[in-house]
């Protein structure tokens, strides 16, 4: 996948994120009103904050797509898990805010009869949300794009938050009030677990960690499998976003001639870059066999 294509989906799975958390804060907002729900009208400016966290999404994949230039000379593809930072730590402090909402309801002994639209409004969302999180997590896995996985996650924070909004609506209108808080609480939990493993994935990333063994058994294979290549070692894969970055040496017969080893090292660079979508750049150091 060309990265004109790569943006080209990612940009279609921000957008569903920016207007449809608008759409559903506008909806939940008006039947919070209106059905005497504080819990819908929380949710509506949870779903809005869902559209500014998408928003940042968006910023930085458009940061990312743009191609190297003096100052940057892999890329700014570090933008997107920077993104993806910033959707982690947004997760954790709106669970927080769950929880410290939550316990001061309970404490209060706060009781609200809310009206019927707020449950099929919530209802709505619990469908609008699951839909989200499949089709976002979708393109951002066929992307490779840790902002919009990490937005895919957020969706799904939306999910169960939406779920306990139901609980609590439905336990308050057949007298349970207490349901409303302890649902927030759980959830609100949830949510910072989210945010917890996203926030470790996207700083593993910006700190280089060391790529899976799957993938460098597959480059050491694809490797080995090349005509005039003796054995392959001190392979290094760093990444700048999705963006793998390769230096790896390779055993050569020492016989051979110089323009001889450096085509056996552009055909290794080759291969990799056609078998592996997410390899951008080899860098191959012959050594005599």
């Amino acid at each position: 996948m060309n990265l004109s294509e790569r943006y080209r989906k990612a940009k279609v799975g921000v957008i569903i994120g920016i207007f449809g958390n608008l759409f559903l804060s506008i909806l939940k907002l008006a039947a919070g009103i209106l059905g005497n729900s504080l819990a819908v009208i929380a949710d509506s400016v949870h779903s809005l904050s869902d559209m500014l966290t998408s928003v940042v999404v968006w910023i930085g994949l458009r940061v990312g797509k743009k191609p190297p230039d003096k100052d940057h000379p892999y890329g700014h593809g570090d933008a997107e898990p920077i993104a993806g930072l910033i959707v982690a730590i947004t997760l954790g402090i709106i669970g927080f805010e769950f929880i410290r909402g939550s316990v001061m309801e309970i404490l209060a002994g706060k009781v609200y009869t809310p009206g019927t639209i707020a449950i099929v409004v919530v209802v709505f969302s619990i469908v609008a949300k699951y839909w989200m999180t499949f089709f976002v997590m979708k393109i951002g896995k066929e992307t490779r794009s840790p902002a919009l996985i990490a937005d895919a996650y957020h969706h799904k924070s939306d999910f169960y938050t939406s779920i306990a909004v139901l609980v609590g609506v439905v336990g308050a209108r057949v007298g349970f009030s207490v349901l409303d808080p302890l649902a927030g609480i759980v959830v609100s939990l949830w949510i910072i677990k989210i945010g917890f493993d996203l926030g470790r994935r996207n700083i593993r990333s910006l700190m280089g960690e060391v790529p899976s063994e799957e993938m460098l058994s597959k480059i050491k294979g694809i490797t080995s499998g090349i005509k005039g290549v003796k054995d392959v070692h001190s392979i290094k894969v760093h990444y700048v976003g999705p963006h793998a970055f390769v230096t790896m040496h390779v055993n050569i017969d020492k016989k051979m001639k110089l323009s001889d080893a450096h085509e056996i090292a552009t055909t290794v660079e080759d291969e990799l870059k056609k078998k592996i979508d997410s390899i951008s750049s080899v860098i191959v150091h012959p050594e005599p066999a």
